[in-house]
Formats: C-alpha cells, sequence, structure tokens
C-alpha cells in the first residue's frame, strides 16, 4: 500500500487503486490506470466509462459483482496521461500475479494499453478481428511483454479478449472500419461473455 516504484505516479495519486478479483474461471477487466473518480474512490471501475462497462456487461448477463478490475498501473498518472513504459513495467509483474492468483477465464483488455500489453502493438481494431480468428485464446508464443511470458506456465484456461475503451470520448467515435467503437465494443463483449458460458 506504499509502493514507491514510480516517483511520479507517487506524488500524483490520492491512493492505490488495488486490483478487485473474480472468482475462478470468471471475467477479470483491465484497464490503462485508474482515472480521478478511481483514484478519489480507491476503487477501480467506477467512473463514467466503468459505469459503460457495467452496462454492457451486465446486458450480457454479468453484474458488477460477476466480474473482477484491475489496471495495467494502480496509481493515477497525473492528467490521466498514458502510463510510461517504465511506469507499466514496474507494475505489471503485480497484475501477473494477481491473475495467476484468481486465475480468470478470460481477460477483458478494455482499450489500446492493456491490448498492447497482452496482445502486441498495432491496430486496436487489427488484435480484435485477430481475437475472432483466435477464439480469444492466448497462446505462449503470442505473448508479448516479458512479464505476461509468465502466464504461458498457467495450469488454468486464458483467454484475451480486446475491446475499444469506454469513455464516452472514444466510445462514439468511428473505427477505420466505419462502424462505432461502442458497436464493437458490445460485440467484443458477447464475444467475452459466451467464452465463459461455453466454459
Amino acid at each position: 500500500m506504499n509502493c514507491d516504484r514510480c516517483p511520479a505516479l507517487c506524488k500524483s495519486r490520492t491512493r492505490i487503486v488495488l486490483p478487485t478479483p473474480c472468482h475462478a474461471g470468471g471475467l477479470l477487466a483491465i484497464g490503462e490506470a485508474p482515472g480521478a473518480d478511481e483514484d478519489a474512490a480507491g476503487e477501480g471501475f467506477v467512473g463514467r466509462a466503468g459505469k459503460t462497462l457495467d452496462g454492457v456487461l451486465l446486458a450480457n448477463g454479468i453484474g458488477r459483482d460477476g466480474y473482477g478490475r484491475a489496471n495495467i498501473v494502480r496509481c493515477r498518472p497525473e492528467g490521466n496521461r498514458k502510463p510510461t513504459p517504465r511506469e507499466r513495467d514496474a507494475c505489471l509483474p503485480l497484475l501477473i500475479d494477481f491473475i495467476l492468483e484468481c486465475r480468470p477465464r478470460v481477460l477483458l483488455l478494455v482499450g489500446q494499453t492493456p491490448t498492447g500489453v497482452f496482445r502486441g502493438n498495432g491496430s486496436l481494431l487489427g488484435r480484435i478481428e485477430e481475437t475472432r480468428r483466435w477464439c480469444g485464446s492466448i497462446i505462449g508464443e503470442n505473448l508479448c511483454h516479458p512479464a505476461v511470458k509468465r502466464l504461458a506456465s498457467r495450469d488454468f484456461a486464458l483467454a484475451a479478449v480486446p475491446m475499444p475503451h469506454t469513455s464516452p470520448l472514444a466510445w462514439n467515435r468511428n473505427a477505420p472500419d466505419g462502424r462505432k467503437w461502442a458497436e464493437i465494443g458490445r460485440e467484443q463483449v458477447a464475444f467475452a461473455a459466451g467464452i465463459l458460458r461455453r466454459s
């Protein structure tokens, strides 16, 4: 609770936002970093973007108590900037420990940063289309970040499903294929829920 690995994040945070576990075999939503609302509350996904995600998950039969929440970094960057690679690398081993401990079936990657960490850099839409071809599976050689490679030795099934960020600004924009990101996001959440139902 007194982590000081990242001096800039230590100065900008009000509190460390710890992840909320899911039950084994459940869904863990992973965002980029806590925002202002999360920093104030000490809980992940409580702002407008989190409420949007809650609504889409609920439409697929997953209430707020039915999924876990985590971020790539646990402290709010000043001005909601992207975490630096150094900050991400300092915090990511803690997230991997958490995943290995709570053993989710699906990682729902909310936005470009968590998608890049778990599925590799490139266009978000491209990673989403790729996920459909792979049925969301994480495969050892496709794990990108060195810390994430530890998941290759896990003894439980795990899928990683990327989706667009649920902030109102991102959610209402058009994707490169002309569809609204909101439409694609709803499809991806339904895809993730389908994996859980088939497990």
